[in-house]
């Protein structure tokens, strides 16, 4: 049995709602995290890094055990990652939120950083319409608001299937990645870039 992933393929090990995933970057190395759903603001002591995911990940396949007895503490960042509920607004007077202050949402779709480029797009196209901070505002809310409050909700939902809620969910979604050709990932990519305020 190979006590490592393939390092030519995206690895993912899920179960107990966590998850380990390994990607191959170039050259033999690889970008790699550990997904542990814990409580908001646990104080981070990289001593106990590797005792801390040995207990989280007892048990699991050897090539996470390998991993976990691989990685360098002290160049490990543990990094804490929570969506919020959507808002209803996004403008207070002259106040505009963007980007996560707006819309803090789960990496499962990859969109985060994308929609905070997307309100700085929209921001920067209403203040070319008008002079009227006021109405450029409230412009720029409506035509966000409705957006990243379904871009957090779908990467909440998507995140329930990664970290296996529903097993049965949760297997169906990488079973279809193991058949994925990529052109469903890529015809998904331009829905959701037309579907923005650049389609």
């Amino acid at each position: 049995m190979k006590r490592w992933p393939p390092g030519d393929q995206w690895t993912t090990f899920v179960g107990e709602g966590k998850r380990v995933s390994l990607m191959p970057v170039s050259a033999g190395r690889f970008y790699f995290f550990f997904d542990v759903p814990l409580p908001a603001g646990l104080a981070e002591d990289r001593d106990t890094l590797r005792a801390d995911l040995s207990r989280y990940f007892a048990g699991w396949a050897p090539p996470v055990q390998k991993l976990i007895a691989a990685l360098d503490p002290q160049t490990t960042n543990r990094i804490e990652i929570h969506d919020i509920e959507p808002f209803s607004r996004l403008v207070r007077g002259r106040v505009a939120l963007l980007g996560d202050a707006g819309h803090s949402t789960t990496p499962d779709i990859g969109q985060g950083g994308c929609a905070a480029m997307e309100d700085a797009v929209v921001l920067g196209a209403v203040f070319r319409q008008t002079r009227d901070i006021a109405a450029a505002l409230r412009e720029y809310e409506a035509q966000r608001c409705d957006r990243v409050r379904d871009l957090v909700l779908k990467a909440r939902k998507r995140c329930d299937i990664t970290h296996g809620k529903d097993m049965q969910l949760t297997e169906a979604w990488y079973q279809e990645l193991r058949e994925e050709t990529g052109e469903r990932i890529i015809n998904g990519m331009c829905d959701t870039i037309l579907s923005g305020p650049l389609g």
